[in-house]
């Protein structure tokens, strides 16, 4: 069973995308992370609305740990729980993007 729900949320301004897929370690799709990385960059949805943040929500935790590093980097957070009640999953990440090339 796979599942891919987006919902935006008015009030946060706040994409929620709910993500189950069959095996457990699997990474979300590179096409679609650069999706939200441009939603991000925009500050806008496709359909015009403000955006302040992005979160993927998994179900299994297995899955959210496979995904929090790559995500985390491309600024989208991860949360654990489902469409009734999530949490924030692990920390925030360690590294700055500016430092590591040096920028700073």
């Amino acid at each position: 069973m796979s599942k891919n729900k987006q919902v935006y949320d008015q009030d946060s301004k706040t994409v929620r995308v709910y993500r189950v897929f069959e095996k457990e370690k699997t990474l979300v799709p590179p096409e679609e992370t650069q999706k939200f990385i441009g939603v991000l960059r925009d500050r806008k949805t496709d359909k015009g609305q403000p955006v302040e943040r992005v979160q993927y929500v998994f179900e299994s935790e297995a899955t959210a740990e496979y995904n929090h590093q790559a995500l985390a980097f491309a600024g989208i957070e991860t949360y654990l729980g489902d469409e009734t009640k999530s949490r924030p999953y692990g920390d925030a990440p360690s590294f700055s993007v500016r430092e590591d090339f040096g920028i700073d």
